[in-house]
Order: structure tokens, then sequence, then C-alpha cells
């Protein structure tokens, strides 16, 4: 079992343009403030961002950032919705909101830049 596993994520769309990745929020993810732990909005965005960036080539992240907005509660769905900034030769910058629900608000914002370089023929792409 993965660590999204382990922490109930769903793939909802995987597209080079698009990825979006779900989870809700449980007894366990939650702080001492009885909200959704910083951690696990680390962990939705950065799965979202890993699956993006390594769709078309072999990333690895060299940078990411997030900032907080607002608090999640238990019961509360989350969407990371991951989009690409700017997508070079070697270097690729993703954008991921973290929303409430499909359509909700945008609970946290996680940028991303990863090393990548194309794939070989010996390399295969990432399949979901």
């Amino acid at each position: 079992m993965s660590y999204a596993d382990t922490l109930g994520m769903r793939v909802l769309e995987a597209t080079p343009e698009r990825t979006r990745v779900a989870l809700t929020v449980t007894a366990g993810g939650l702080n001492m403030h009885g909200t959704a732990h910083g951690g696990l909005l680390f962990s939705l965005a950065d799965e979202a961002f890993a699956l993006i960036s390594n769709l078309e080539a072999q990333a690895v992240a060299v940078e990411m950032h997030l900032s907080f907005f607002r608090a999640a509660r238990q019961g509360d769905k989350l969407v990371a919705v991951a989009t690409p900034e700017r997508v070079g030769r070697t270097l690729a910058t993703y954008r991921v909101e973290v929303r409430r629900g499909e359509d909700g608000e945008v609970l946290a914002l996680f940028l991303g830049t990863v090393s990548r370089r194309e794939r070989g023929k010996d390399r295969k792409a990432l399949t979901l």
C-alpha cells in the first residue's frame, strides 16, 4: 500500500493539462486544534504535483511551497487541482489549488518546480 493509499487519496483525473486528486479528512488527519493537519494538505497537493509532472517525462521535485488560507475540518472532501504554469525542456513549474469540494473555496495554494528529462526508449511512461 502506498502513502497516498494509506491517506485515502483517489485520482479523479490525470492529464498533462489538469490532474485532480481527492481525499476526505478523517479523525486521523487532524491536528491538535481539531482541523486538518498541514501535512495532510501538503501531501494531497504533492501527490497531484507528482502525478502531473511525471505523466510525460521523468521528473523529480527541486522546490515546493505551500500557502495556507483556510482550515479544513473532519469530513471535508478535499480536491487538489494541478495545472502547469510553465513546462520547459529541463524544468517545469506547476500550480496546485487545494479546494474544499470540486468547486469550493481554495484552502491552500501549492507551487512546485521539477527537474525533468524526456523518457528514453527503455523508460516506461507513468500509468495509472
